[in-house]
């Protein structure tokens, strides 16, 4: 699960796709995106759109985080056949259980690239405008020992066939587009924890 990512402006960015992200975020008011917050997600043809994070429904005001192995459900399953996103992220924030019964924020960030892409869907709201939310799956590499859900990754190559690819059904582990979400993107890191961990609560 995921409840909380930052997204910024880069100094320089040669590639394209990172580089019109990189202006994009250079408008978006907080660089910190949690539940209910504008995020910006690509759309087909590249296009940059600024949406709010979370589906809203009468149940629950803002579902963020959309299982991989729910996708064929009724609440996602139009969105994921129709309209898919992509959710470009510097780093994004998981918790682990602490002493005392708190918990302990964890960031998370490519070593070598200047974003993530998490695979997304989204849906218009008549009271919201277009909302995202962004598809999860088991957690592997250095997030299972922090938490048993994780971000759906994927290398910056796969995005056009995430978006535009309409024979795309699902997103199982063993999917030959997202075959390991995290070994088939950029490496993470595990920094300490941020030192501004009390504004993520």
């Amino acid at each position: 699960m995921c409840n909380a990512y930052r997204i910024q402006p880069k100094r320089s960015e040669a590639a394209a796709l990172a580089g019109k992200v990189s202006e994009a975020a250079r408008d978006l008011v907080r660089s910190l995106v949690r539940k209910s917050d504008p995020g910006l997600v690509i759309l087909g043809g590249g296009e940059i759109a600024t949406m709010r994070w979370g589906f809203h429904r009468s149940f629950n005001p803002s579902i963020n985080n959309t299982r991989a192995d729910k996708l064929d459900s009724a609440i996602w399953r139009e969105a994921f056949l129709e309209r898919r996103c992509v959710i470009p992220m510097d780093w994004f924030y998981e918790w682990s259980d602490a002493p005392g019964g708190r918990k302990q924020a964890h960031e998370l960030h490519p070593t070598d690239a200047p974003y993530l892409w998490a695979a997304g869907i989204w849906e218009e709201n008549a009271d919201h405008g277009r909302c995202f939310s962004m598809i999860t799956t088991s957690a592997c590499g250095p997030i299972a020992s922090i938490h048993d859900r994780m971000p759906f990754l994927m290398p910056e190559d796969c995005i056009p066939t995430y978006l535009e690819n309409p024979d795309l059904r699902l997103l199982p582990p063993s999917s030959p587009l997202l075959s390991a979400p995290l070994d088939c993107a950029s490496p993470l890191a595990r920094p300490s924890p941020p030192s501004a961990q009390q504004e993520l609560f």
